[in-house]
């Protein structure tokens, strides 16, 4: 029989449990999130920024079955789930950390490789068209043009500039190229927008990670305890 502090462990760990089950939720939906973000500037990335929301997936699934361990266990009292339950939850931990700390590598990189896969893939605009619709869709929907200048483009398409630089104007019917004097071209360079997005999510990735990693430290402190008070009930009777 517990005495009174093992109880209020018991529940306070029982509550954490459900707290526990919400961060596996959180993890999961913010992996996918982000992993769907990254999706539709698959071309502009490298595997690396996939591998660590992939982590955060897996991560998330384990805490929730994490989280039933530590449920039946703190419920039944059970010495060798709450053991169960402790070390699974220490080994989310680790990868946790792991992950946001890969997460802020990733931010320092991000220029340069968002600029270098920029350059690399506008090479290939008007010979492949996968490359060319991915392209137009990144200038048009990010109102940016060019890796690092608009004049980037000159050297590709004899100096000109794709139509999805210039957004909608009197007179773009049917035309194929704009020039640097219309007034609607888009300025910013892509690799300032591009690398703002990814940035933002790599940084809630790597923010909220270690932030719940931390909070399960709690947990795994308390099923530690509970479980020392099991087996200190056990030797007493």
């Amino acid at each position: 029989m517990l005495n009174k502090a093992s109880l209020a462990i018991k529940y306070l760990l029982f509550v954490f449990n459900l707290i526990i089950f919400l961060s596996g939720i959180l993890l999961l939906t913010l992996g996918l999130s982000i992993r769907n973000v990254y999706n539709q500037y698959e071309q502009f990335l490298t595997e690396h920024y996939f591998t660590v929301p992939s982590l955060l997936i897996i991560v998330g699934l384990t805490v929730l079955t994490v989280s039933f361990f530590g449920c039946c266990g703190t419920f039944k009292e059970n010495n060798c789930m709450m053991i169960t339950f402790g070390f699974l939850l220490a080994s989310c931990f680790i990868m946790e950390i792991v992950g946001g700390l890969a997460g802020f590598i990733l931010l320092e990189k991000t220029h340069s490789v968002v600029t270098s896969k920029l350059h690399e893939t506008m090479m290939f605009y008007n010979k492949t068209t996968h490359i060319t619709h991915i392209w137009d869709g990144l200038q048009t929907s990010l109102h940016c043009c060019g890796a690092e200048k608009l004049d980037d483009w000159y050297p590709i398409l004899e100096n000109q500039l794709p139509m999805s630089c210039c957004g909608s104007y009197d007179g773009a019917i049917d035309h194929q190229n704009c020039t640097a004097s219309e007034p609607t071209v888009y300025r910013q360079p892509c690799y300032v927008s591009l690398s703002k997005i990814v940035k933002e999510n790599a940084s809630t990735l790597s923010g909220v990670t270690i932030g719940i990693a931390f909070l399960q430290l709690v947990g795994i402190m308390l099923s530690c305890s509970l479980s020392k008070s099991i087996q200190k009930s056990y030797k007493q009777v």
